[in-house]
């Protein structure tokens, strides 16, 4: 099975535009695709139902998908302070049981929640969900809003927490930005960080304009997933 774990460093990282995209262009490429969201944090309530909004954008750009949520807590907080408000506590156990209850797909996508350093309950936070899955995981940095010094410090803490880390996506890159932070971003990171750039995309601006053709062509055009799912794709070298 071909499994991976998609974080970011903050809210707003464009994480779940590249799980959709990722998911809807694996299930074209004929790979049965799931995709997992352990905590969805912001959920939003109708009635005594809650449902998944990052789901829900996964679904609008590929219906095909499965999709799964465990705890959907309507504070947009961290997980570890939004379970206090719903009253409850989010468990590693029952997260890991849930995951292997997916296994029935070719592919799972496993996205996380506010960051990969963001608390979860006492004593863990995002990474230990990626050490009890066992899966490899990509890192998600928005360009236009995630400051330099804060993608050191999360590489920092992912390369000491010894997961198998396979690199960076890069979102909302303009590489014509009069901004040269910006501009030149992909190539800061990986001279200054030695980290794997996997690819980059741009700016969609209004999310519900984007349709999956398109985003599963700058998937395969921009993101380089044979590196991401570590296999070679017989459609991709024909």
């Amino acid at each position: 099975m071909l499994n991976v774990f998609v974080s970011g460093l903050q809210r707003q990282s464009g994480k779940t535009i590249v799980t959709a995209g990722l998911a809807a262009t694996m299930q074209s490429l004929s790979y049965s695709t799931s995709v997992y969201k352990p905590i969805q944090t912001g959920a939003i309530s109708l009635g005594n139902f809650r449902s998944s909004p990052d789901l829900a954008l996964m679904k609008r750009i590929d219906p095909n998908v499965s999709t799964h949520s465990t705890y959907l807590l309507k504070n947009t907080s961290s997980p570890f302070v939004s379970s206090y408000e719903d009253g409850l506590k989010v468990d590693l156990n029952t997260i890991y049981s849930e995951f292997q209850g997916l296994k029935l797909s070719d592919c799972c996508i496993v996205e996380g929640s506010n960051s990969i350093s963001t608390p979860i309950a006492k004593d863990f936070t995002e990474v230990d969900i990626v050490k009890a899955l066992k899966i490899p995981m990509v890192l998600v940095v928005n360009a236009k809003t995630t400051p330099m010094s804060n993608v050191i410090a999360g590489l920092k803490y992912i390369y000491s927490e010894r997961v198998d880390f396979l690199g960076v996506i890069i979102t909302q890159y303009d590489e014509a930005s009069e901004n040269l932070e910006e501009k030149y971003f992909p190539q800061i990171l990986k001279e200054f960080c030695d980290v794997k750039i996997l690819g980059t995309l741009p700016d969609y601006g209004d999310i519900a304009k984007l349709t999956p053709d398109a985003l599963i062509e700058d998937i395969l055009t921009s993101i380089n997933i044979e590196e991401v799912f570590g296999l070679k794709i017989a459609k991709l070298n024909s």
